[in-house]
């Protein structure tokens, strides 16, 4: 049963990958070859950015797109170096029980006191102190600011800043994952005060912040360009870079092929599909590291009735061949992933239920839960409603399109009929954010702590957090909580490893597979270090040059 449920698929996986594989060359050969339009070989003058889609704003805590740009101009108080480290930048150290940072309160809270880098001044020239910490946190907690997400913000109780430079946050409970608390920095007090900050369109759009660049245009629908400050804190001599400007190029395509051509000199999360023809340009490096990063399909249970029956969900991802998927359509470089903390991280655990390639076993548990094809028609129906959904994901994307596409035809050979959305990579923030969509596939970038409560806990549906397949299940919850309480690393990831397995049994989405970073730089750009996490690869701009000192790792 399973090798004929395979023949019916695999010709049209074959065809798919045959196409992209023609197209690849010939598309590259259009714009690479004799009388192609090249661009401007990278410069310390001016580095092109390929970028996937325009930000819908700057404001880093109201947004969940990447924030490469926003890192360039807002910096944290710390931030993830290409190991996953956490390493303070704005904070002059990072606060631990060890040095005195963190102290566990009688009453059961714990207090963190950051202690802020001396010297630093926001881009007008006014001083970068405590007071902004503060700003930022009373901010973010305030009902009229209505920010991407609130998680970890509303465990904290009150700021003290008894000086410019220390600012004390109090949580009513031991919080982990405090270290990233910061990480997007904080908001300017002395601009925001008394504003509207979801309305604040002069802020959003060009927001002030401590960065080694600030936004010198925004031209809608065609790019960003940021000029680098004077009086970098960092020093004269940083960043080296006068310009960068980051190009939104939705279609991938295009954006590969002018990575090719020269036209854009940086991108970031290459398909896996153009490796190989990418890796023999000369003046080209693919920087080549695993992600802390997973594609998946969320199940929304909230807009579909039937993926709140787990049989239903364990169905679908039986259903699914996700290895067949990772060696044809992403060429072996991306690995299937069975959860959503990858294998960089120091929580991770493959014991965990996993759901191997199994169509029989779908079909089983579907009858079991009362889906059957009564009429004949290929479609299983319960009590009338037929099994079906519409999968939302990324237009221009060329990979995510044959996935969805593979993916439909495995779920119709179960009896499930998927109708598959493509919807602009900016679009989609809105629907996912009201939850308005029935199944998406999309990609988790990870921060490197492995807090998932954000993710997965009942009361952690946007606006407080990104449970967007709306799962609710106590056992999960007291997990995931008792994991955020615990302070002790190995004590955490004990409790993490049952998270894991829980999350695994309870299926809510559909892991495909691990997302290896691919990043297309120029071979002269020195000090570009990657980044597996959520920060993305600008987390170390400052120090990029194209033209003197070590050279970027080779992929």
């Amino acid at each position: 049963m399973l090798r004929a449920a395979h023949a019916r698929w695999r010709p049209a996986l074959r065809r798919a990958a045959r196409t992209l594989a023609l197209l690849s060359p010939f598309l590259l050969g259009s714009c690479g070859g004799e009388g192609r339009t090249r661009g401007a070989a990278a410069s310390n003058a001016l580095l092109v950015v390929g970028y996937d889609r325009e930000p819908d704003t700057l404001n880093r805590f109201s947004t969940h797109i990447l924030e490469d740009v926003q890192t360039c101009v807002i910096e944290g108080l710390v931030t993830n170096d290409e190991h996953m480290n956490i390493v303070p930048v704005l904070a002059a150290s990072i606060p631990t029980l060890e040095n005195g940072g963190v102290v566990m309160r009688p009453d059961g809270g714990m207090d963190v006191t950051w202690k802020l880098r001396p010297g630093v001044r926001w881009h007008d020239g006014v001083p970068f102190t405590s007071a902004d910490v503060k700003f930022t946190v009373d901010a973010i907690n305030s009902p009229d600011y209505n920010p991407e997400s609130t998680d970890g913000f509303d465990r904290i109780s009150s700021v003290d800043t008894p000086d410019s430079l220390t600012a004390i946050v109090h949580y009513r409970e031991p919080y982990a994952p405090y270290q990233l608390q910061f990480v997007r920095g904080a908001l300017p007090r002395h601009v925001l005060e008394g504003k509207d900050i979801d309305r604040a369109t002069e802020y959003n759009r060009a927001p002030l912040g401590t960065g080694p660049y600030r936004v010198a245009e925004w031209k809608t629908g065609e790019y960003i360009l940021l000029e680098r400050v004077p009086n970098y804190w960092r020093g004269s001599a940083f960043p080296k870079i006068e310009r960068i400007q980051f190009k939104f190029i939705p279609n991938t395509t295009t954006r590969v092929n002018q990575l090719a051509s020269g036209e854009a000199h940086v991108v970031a999360l290459v398909p896996w599909d153009k490796y190989r023809e990418l890796a023999t340009i000369p003046g080209l490096t693919v920087h080549r590291m695993p992600g802390n990063s997973y594609e998946h399909i969320t199940l929304n249970q909230r807009q579909v009735p039937a993926f709140r029956d787990v049989r239903v969900r364990r169905a679908l991802t039986h259903a699914i061949d996700r290895e067949l998927i990772a060696r044809t359509i992403l060429d072996s470089l991306a690995p299937v992933v069975h959860g959503a903390i990858q294998p960089v991280s120091w929580a991770f655990t493959d014991s965990v239920q996993h759901y191997p390639f199994d169509p029989a076993r779908a079909r089983t548990l579907l009858d079991s839960a009362g889906w059957t094809d009564a009429d004949g028609d290929g479609i299983r129906e319960r009590e009338g409603v037929r099994l079906g959904f519409t999968l939302l994901t990324q237009a221009g994307f060329a990979i995510r399109e044959s996935v969805s596409q593979a993916v439909q035809r495995m779920l119709r050979d179960v009896g499930a009929d998927v109708k598959i959305q493509l919807v602009d990579g900016t679009a989609i923030s809105s629907l996912w954010f009201e939850g308005k969509f029935d199944a998406m596939l999309h990609w988790w970038h990870m921060p490197a702590d492995p807090e998932i409560t954000l993710f997965f806990a009942s009361d952690r549906t946007p606006p407080a957090g990104r449970n967007i397949n709306y799962v609710a299940d106590s056992t999960l919850d007291r997990l995931m909580y008792a994991s955020d309480r615990e302070i002790d690393q190995a004590r955490r990831r004990a409790i993490l490893v049952r998270v894991q397995q829980r999350l695994a049994e309870l299926a809510p989405e559909i892991p495909l597979y691990n997302v290896t970073r691919l990043d297309g730089v120029p071979a002269a750009l020195r000090n570009f270090k990657g980044n597996p996490t959520n920060t993305g690869v600008f987390w170390n701009v400052w120090e990029w040059d194209v033209g003197t000192g070590p050279t970027a790792p080779q992929g």
